[in-house]
C-alpha cells in the first residue's frame, strides 16, 4: 500500500482530536460525579463519631451539659463487613450524623482493641477486655447508655438502611425500649409498607423449621418497578390479611444493591452471592425453601397480572407445602 496523502493524514489527525478531546470530556464528567458523590456522603469517622478520649464518665458528664441524651458505643471489629457496610451506607449520611450528634455521643470500640477505656464504674481496661466486660461478643453491636450510665437498649446486628437507623435512634429517643420490643415498635412505624428484609438466613431458617412453615423469599433489586408492584399488590396484601402465617414467612432480599448476609450455615456471605446460588438472574423471583434452604418449588419469575400471580403463588404454596411434609416424614423414619 502507498504512503496516506495529506488529505487522509488530516482526516486521521481530526478524528484522534475529536477521541482525545470525547475522553477529555468523560474524564472530566466522571471527576465531576465522583465529587458530587463524595460531597453527598461525610466520613463517618469524623461527623459521626466523636473524637473521644475513652474516659465515659465524663463523656456523660459532656453530654448531659450540651443537653444530649447520653452515649452510643459502637462495637466494631477489623474485616468485620457488616461493620464496613454501615460505615459506607449508613453512617456517612450527613442527616444521619447530624440527627445522631444533637442527641448522643457516638464513641466506636474495637472488640479486639488494646486502647484503654474508663467504664461507668471507674474500672479502666482496654478496649477487647472492656467488650468482654459488656459482655459484648459480635459485631457490629449498638449499645445505647442514658445519663445516669445505664444500658437501655442493646442492638447485636446490622442496621441496614439510614431510615431504619434514624427510627432507632428516636425508639430509644422517645422512651419506648421501656414498653416495646425494638421488633414490635419497628413493625408499628412501618405500618406494613415494607416486607421484611433477610439479614441472617440461618436464624430465618432455624424459625420457620421451628414453626414448620416454608420461607418464602423475593429476589428483587433497587429500582425493579416488577418488584415494587410483587410488593404492592402480593406480598403486602399476603402479610396484613393473616391468612399464610401458619404456612409461610415472607421475606425479601434484596440482590443489587449487594449487602452482607448470613447464610444458611451460619457463614458470612452476600446478597448477590445468594442470588448466584439459587441461579437467580431475573427480578423479581420468588423461592419457597424449606430451613435448611432447600427448594421446595421451582423458582417463580417476573409478574404481569397480580390476580393471575396470586392463584399461581397459591398454588405454588400448597405444593412446597406437601414437599416439606413428605420431608419432614422421611427425616423421622
Amino acid at each position: 500500500m502507498g504512503a496516506p496523502s495529506a488529505k487522509n493524514g488530516s482526516r486521521v489527525s481530526s478524528v484522534t482530536l475529536r477521541l482525545a478531546l470525547l475522553m477529555t470530556v468523560s474524564l472530566c464528567l466522571l471527576a465531576i460525579g465522583r465529587a458530587q458523590a463524595a460531597e453527598d456522603t461525610r466520613d463517618p469517622r469524623q461527623f459521626f463519631f466523636a473524637q473521644s478520649f475513652g474516659d465515659l464518665p465524663d463523656e456523660i458528664d459532656e453530654a448531659r451539659q450540651a443537653g444530649k441524651l447520653g452515649l452510643l458505643l459502637f462495637f466494631e471489629q477489623e474485616g468485620c463487613p457488616f461493620c464496613e457496610y454501615m460505615m459506607k451506607n449508613v453512617l456517612n449520611q450527613p442527616a444521619v450524623q447530624d440527627w445522631y450528634r444533637e442527641r448522643f455521643t457516638s464513641i466506636t470500640v474495637d472488640l479486639y482493641g488494646d486502647i484503654e477505656l474508663r467504664d461507668v464504674d471507674g474500672i479502666t481496661l482496654p478496649s477487647k477486655v472492656f467488650a468482654a466486660h459488656r459482655r459484648v461478643r459480635t459485631t457490629p453491636t449498638l449499645s445505647f447508655i442514658d445519663l445516669n450510665g445505664t444500658e437501655v437498649y442493646r442492638h447485636s446486628r446490622m442496621v441496614r438502611t439510614p431510615e431504619d437507623f434514624l427510627l432507632m435512634g428516636q425508639y430509644v429517643a422517645d422512651g419506648h425500649y421501656t414498653d416495646t420490643i425494638w421488633k414490635d415498635y419497628a413493625a408499628r412505624q412501618a405500618a406494613s409498607s415494607n416486607v421484611p428484609h433477610v439479614l441472617s438466613f440461618r436464624d430465618e431458617g432455624l424459625a420457620a423449621a421451628a414453626n414448620g412453615v416454608i420461607l418464602l423469599l423475593a429476589v428483587t433489586r433497587d429500582g425493579c418497578p416488577y418488584c415494587a408492584r410483587l410488593r404492592r399488590d402480593v406480598l403486602l396484601p399476603m402479610i396484613r390479611s393473616g391468612d399464610y402465617s401458619d404456612r409461610v414467612v415472607i421475606r425479601e432480599m434484596m440482590m443489587e444493591p449487594d449487602a452482607p448476609v448470613v447464610d444458611f450455615t451460619g457463614r458470612t456471605s452476600s446478597t448477590a452471592q445468594m442470588a448466584t446460588e439459587y441461579e437467580v438472574t431475573i427480578t423479581p423471583t420468588v423461592l419457597l425453601l424449606d430451613g435448611s434452604g432447600r427448594s421446595l418449588h421451582p423458582p417463580i419469575t417476573g409478574i404481569n397480572n397480580a390476580e393471575m400471580y396470586g392463584y399461581y403463588l397459591d398454588q405454588a404454596i400448597e405444593s412446597a407445602a406437601a414437599a416439606l411434609a413428605a420431608g419432614q416424614a422421611a427425616a423421622q423414619e
